[in-house]
Formats: structure tokens, sequence, C-alpha cells
């Protein structure tokens, strides 16, 4: 009869996911090895195996951790007692930090959506990355559908349009944006001294762009300097600002 291992499942993929995590921390994204990751997690390749087939599945694991994490932050921030187009401006609010599920979030999310990577990871990771994308994309519809069906939006035809609209513009908006920031910050960010986990001001051009967005859309309560100030109190009460 074999041995019992020595660690149950859950465990042995935490130590997997840990040791990965520092193995990135002392190389990159790109550069570290599945036999480091052996070596720190102190477990042989054959368990390493068991869990991820590929070393593009364990960047697909960490990016699935980082995904649900700020899914969660998401969704923390959606629930707070703010009118429905405040709520969705107070997630471009949130301090880019309180976001970050580890120090090399950005090029973690970067890589594991590319295209090359997605083709060479197994379609259980996969499907776990795809899971919680999707996951994330329903908080935001679900808050915009509670809004409707609560009366904060006047009368207007195709809701569903309305609300892909805005999820879809909303992100592109703070995507593009934190895109444009890094081009802008490339010589701060080679020295060290990027402003890049900073929180945005209150009038920041991203910001007032995305109160343009918001506000021409018929809410019963469009966005005003005074909400503003609500979302800003509410998200340092959370410490998330």
């Amino acid at each position: 009869m074999a041995p019992a291992p020595k660690y149950d499942k859950e465990t042995q993929q935490r130590m997997i996911l840990n040791a990965a995590e520092q193995c990135i921390n002392e190389s990159s994204v790109t550069d570290f090895t599945m036999a480091k990751v052996s070596l720190l997690a102190g477990l042989s390749m054959g368990s390493i195996y068991k869990f991820v087939q590929t070393k593009e599945d364990l960047v697909m694991a960490l990016a699935y951790e980082s995904f649900t994490h700020t899914s969660s932050v998401f969704k923390q921030v959606l629930s707070l007692p703010l009118s429905t187009p405040e709520r969705m401006l107070a997630v471009c609010l949130i301090s880019p930090q309180k976001l970050k599920r580890f120090s090399f979030d950005y090029e973690l999310q970067s890589y594991s959506t590319n295209e090359a990577v997605i083709k060479r990871a197994s379609e259980f990771w996969t499907n776990k990355i795809i899971e919680s994308c999707g996951g994330c994309e329903n908080v935001f519809k679900q808050a915009l559908i509670d809004g409707i069906e609560a009366g904060e939006l006047q009368a207007t035809p195709d809701l569903h349009d309305m609300i892909e609209e805005i999820i879809i513009t909303g992100w592109a908006l703070t995507v593009g944006y934190e895109q444009v920031m890094r081009l802008q910050q490339t010589k701060q960010i080679v020295e060290g001294t990027a402003s890049l986990l900073a929180p945005l001001e209150l009038n920041d051009p991203v910001i007032r762009s995305t109160v343009r967005l918001l506000n021409s859309y018929p809410w019963q309560q469009p966005i005003t300097q005074d909400s503003l100030v609500r979302i800003d109190k509410e998200l340092q009460a959370l410490k998330l600002r």
C-alpha cells in the first residue's frame, strides 16, 4: 500500500503558487523556471505536474488569483450606499495598490492574455480565467440591472445595449488610460519614481471623461461634484483610497 501523501491537494497547490510567486519576484513572469518552483516548493516535479502541465498553466493559475481578487474588491465597491452611476465611477477611484494581488499583477495580466500563452495553457486553466473574467463582468451587469430595476434610470429603449456600452466603454477608458500613463511615465518607471499606483485625483482627466460618459445616460440623479465627495468618503472608509 502506497504511503499517504505528506500534504493534501489544496496545501500542495498553495505551496506551488507561493513558490511561483517568489520565483517571479526574483526574476520575471517570462523568465522563471519550473525547476526553481519545484525547488522552492519542496515538491517533486511529479507533484508539480499533477497541478500544472506547463509553465503557462502556472501563469494562468496566478492570473486567476489576481482576477479573482480584483473582482472581490469591485464587488465590495459596487455594494456601497451610493447611486448606480456613483458606484460605477467609484470603481475608477479605487487606489490601484488595493487592486493588486501580486507585485507583478500588471505584467501577469498582460502575459496571461497573450494569444501564444493562451494556446499553450491547458483547457482547465484557460477556462478558469474565462470564468473569472465572466464573473467580474457579471458583477457590473448585475449592479446596473439592480439600479435600473430600482428606477434610477429614466425609460430608455435597448437597455441591454446600453448596459453593454457602459461596461465596455468604461473598461476601455480605464485600461487605455493605464497604458497611456505607462508610456508617459517610462522615464519614471526606469528611475523607480512612477506614480502609477497612486489614487487618481477627483478631477483627473479620465475621471472627468468617465463622468461625462455616465452622465450621457438619463439617470434620475446624474453625477455631480457632491457625488465625487461622497465617493471619496466611502472609499476612504473602506481604506480603498
